[in-house]
């Protein structure tokens, strides 16, 4: 290889590159490969995560003709208005358990920290953060910056390349965080505003999408507006030295016997409306203003007594003390305002992780802090757990018909979505561009023995046919989102006699079928390219504004 590279400018070299580009170029068009990589009969899927939309809210904009994208495109398949999320109604418990159907007592990311009551094990937001990301697919990693103000007008956009990633990949997850973070911080109008807009984003991309492509929308929680009570700093003041960690609704403290009377002191001396412990084996307790309630679980059943008022008005509904199962109590209360507390919060309280106490508000009030200035979730009415599901494509027909469902199992009853697919190799390519002011052809040649690997050359060719220089190069995908993508690369530089060694770095920039490429080298062979995906074998490319060219995919 040496001794090819130090003769760059004979005939020599030029057979030997010859050889060498015919052996990579029928790698790449390898048929076997291909077929291996890509089974038109497995089914396609988009997932989209929207933040923080609540039943109550998409009815309400619903009716009032505001989403009608979303009405359009569900109205006739599957629109389950009523299904009931994690306890507590937090995003991290969400995306961390619903992929893979893990119930809340098995989760590791109850609130943004908890603490592990037997082991004493910590966890802050930050890894709570990197625990949800390492939950999602690599794709999607990006999709928490498109939720921030100013970055979240690329969110659209980023919807939009969906269709052309499901030629890699087959399903596709989208988080849609902006809803959630304008209502956080600006209020319900803004909020709503949000949700219109990815209503007319989702429109657009429904337009594009094929038919046979299965559609899933769910959200993880509602948000509550009204009033806002910086309740963990006036836990603070109340508990003092008793007080071991607090993310609200879950509160630590450090002495588990002392849980039933700090209950009642956090609800005489706050603006908690309800505080609930673990008061024996199979026991739950709480404690509200006009009494107190009990749930208890006996051979896989759920009971429910009170003692002063009913405060979720279960008996008034029928319900007479008797055990119900988890679904029974799910379809008795799932439209109610308290659906199924009995099971939500006696769940909670078999994960490790659960703090000593639940505190929870009623759905006028919302834990208020740095970031949740305007509105929050957390709680356990109807506008905390009740979220909407809908459901379109040839393999979700089977859903279309439910009324509720346990946000939990979602997955679950659809069966076999295969998350964490990854293409088994990037495309293969050769590529060609001419620059009339030297008079110089540059030929490319990639092939990618693996998903996120590609190694290559690179060759120009001047008058009469003298190889002026040529690379050699391999590069790792470092990160990929609906938009861009990362790599980090080395490579050999060979010029005459010289020969160098670099490294660089490329940015991809992606809208629909454009591609904008910048790279930066140490040899100094700095490009900037731009690539227009005419088919799906073939593209038309500018690079560095004075050279134009094809390129072939494999």
């Amino acid at each position: 290889m040496n001794e090819c590279l130090n003769r760059s400018g004979t005939g020599h070299p030029m057979r030997h590159l010859t050889i060498y580009l015919l052996f990579l170029f029928l790698i790449a068009a390898d048929p076997v490969r291909g077929e291996a990589i890509k089974n038109e009969n497995t089914p396609k899927y988009i997932v989209i995560h929207i933040c923080a939309l609540s039943t109550h809210h998409m009815k309400t904009e619903m009716e009032a003709g505001n989403l009608p994208n979303l009405e359009a495109t569900f109205r006739d398949h599957g629109m389950i208005e009523s299904a009931i999320t994690y306890m507590p109604s937090k995003t991290p418990n969400v995306i961390t358990n619903i992929r893979r159907g893990i119930p809340v007592e098995k989760s590791r990311a109850l609130s943004w920290s908890w603490v592990h009551g037997e082991t004493g094990e910590s966890a802050s937001s930050m890894s709570v953060l990197i625990e949800m990301i390492r939950s999602v697919s690599r794709t999607a990693d990006l999709n928490g910056f498109y939720g921030v103000p100013g970055p979240h007008l690329l969110s659209g956009i980023a919807l939009s390349n969906l269709p052309e990633l499901l030629d890699e990949y087959h399903v596709l997850e989208f988080y849609w965080f902006a809803v959630d973070t304008f209502g956080h911080f600006f209020g319900e109008e803004n909020f709503l505003r949000k949700l219109r807009q990815f209503d007319r984003q989702f429109g657009k991309l429904m337009r594009r999408l094929d038919k046979d492509v299965n559609v899933i929308i769910y959200s993880d929680h509602g948000m509550v507006f009204e009033e806002g009570v910086q309740i963990e700093d006036e836990l603070k003041t109340t508990l003092g030295d008793m007080l071991t960690a607090v993310s609200y609704p879950n509160l630590y403290i450090d002495d588990s016997a002392r849980a039933e009377g700090t209950a009642r002191t956090i609800l005489e001396d706050t603006p908690v409306d309800f505080t609930f412990f673990r008061s024996g084996e199979d026991r739950v307790t709480g404690f509200h203003d006009h009494g107190m309630v009990t749930f208890r679980k006996t051979d896989g059943r759920f009971y429910y007594s009170y003692e002063g008022e009913d405060p979720f008005g279960y008996f008034a509904l029928g319900y007479q003390g008797e055990g119900l199962t988890s679904d029974e109590w799910l379809y008795l209360t799932y439209d109610m305002k308290y659906p199924a507390t009995p099971v939500s919060i006696y769940s909670y309280f078999l994960n490790p992780t659960s703090g000593e106490i639940l505190m929870l508000f009623d759905e006028s009030k919302f834990s208020r802090t740095g970031y949740s200035r305007k509105g929050n979730h957390g709680g356990f009415t109807y506008r905390d757990m009740t979220v909407p599901i809908f459901l379109r494509g040839p393999d979700l027909e089977h859903m279309y018909d439910r009324e509720t469902l346990w946000l939990q199992d979602l997955f679950l009853e659809i069966d076999d979505v295969p998350f964490g697919h990854t293409p088994a190799r990037d495309d293969h390519y050769l590529g060609w561009w001419y620059n009339p002011e030297n008079n110089l052809n540059t030929m490319q040649v990639s092939i990618s023995p693996y998903y996120r690997w590609r190694i290559g050359t690179e060759f120009g060719i001047g008058r009469p046919f003298d190889i002026d220089n040529y690379y050699f190069w391999a590069k790792f995908d470092l990160i990929r989102g609906f938009l861009t993508r990362f790599w980090i690369g080395a490579g050999v530089d060979a010029a005459r006699q010289d020969i160098r060694p670099y490294v660089f770095l490329r940015h991809d920039l992606r809208y629909r079928k454009l591609t904008a490429r910048s790279t930066l080298s140490t040899a100094g062979n700095h490009r900037f390219a731009l690539e227009y995906r005419l088919a799906s074998l073939l593209s038309i490319q500018l690079v560095n504004f004075n050279s134009a060219g094809l390129r072939l995919h494999l």
